[in-house]
């Protein structure tokens, strides 16, 4: 006569399998930080050099914008000289953008200086 196959499906109480399911949950917690850190760490580092570079893309745009060259964006209610009565200089605007990117730079240590 032969013997009915066993089945091997592991039986687990109540107990082990709340600690299975602690224990996945633990790991998979801690795998979601580390690639969250990594991820907000990356974002961090390329927002922090867009910023940096932000004051030069500004001048660029308006220098391409003032130029009335072939690439122009019309600003409806604006007229083709408005910019040159407005006064200033670019070198102006861009020496003030360059103060405040030092300023902001060196905040913590300018801080210190002063206070």
């Amino acid at each position: 006569m032969a013997s009915a196959p066993r089945s091997r499906h592991a039986n687990f109480t109540p107990w082990e399998q709340w600690l299975l399911m602690a224990a996945t949950l633990l790991v998979f917690g801690f795998l979601g930080y580390v690639v969250y850190d990594a991820v907000m760490a990356t974002a961090s580092e390329i927002l922090q050099r867009l910023l940096v570079i932000s004051p030069l893309i500004l001048i660029i745009a308006v220098h391409l914008l003032s130029a009335g060259s072939q690439f122009s964006i019309p600003i409806p209610g604006s007229e083709p000289g408005a910019i040159h009565r407005a006064g200033g200089s670019p070198w102006g605007v861009a020496s003030v953008l360059l103060l405040l990117v030092f300023l902001i730079s060196y905040q913590p240590s300018l801080h210190g200086l002063i206070f």
